[in-house]
């Protein structure tokens, strides 16, 4: 690893070596960098990855949720890890996550999901 783009052990952007003004999104994340990812733009004010996965297993969510078999987008896998297209992963956050009462009817109409 170069150390001219290592800082504190953390590998830096070399287009952007100070990691300042990043606004490019990834293609997928993993429950832990999904979950990293919404407190970062601040859906939410704080998750885990395991209560992303909560979210994800949740029967009251079951039928909002766009990942899985039989599901508009399936999950991918890399080292072991799940993965998912991350512009439908924030999709949900924005217009479902909150938005579902117990018995997993929409609260107020959500747009349709692109």
């Amino acid at each position: 690893m170069r150390s001219d783009l290592q800082t504190a052990g953390h590998l830096m952007c070399p287009r952007n070596p100070d990691n300042t003004g990043e606004t490019r999104l990834p293609p997928a994340v993993t429950f832990g960098t999904g979950s990293e990812l919404l407190v970062r733009l601040g859906i939410v004010r704080s998750i885990t990855r395991e209560g992303v996965r909560h979210i994800a297993t949740s029967s009251r969510y079951a039928q909002y949720w766009p990942f899985g078999p039989d599901k508009a987008y399936p999950y991918g896998e890399a080292f072991g890890a799940l993965l998912m297209a991350t512009d439908p992963f924030l999709w949900f956050f924005r217009h479902v996550y909150n938005n579902v009462d117990d018995d997993g009817n929409l609260i107020k109409p959500i747009e349709t999901q692109p």
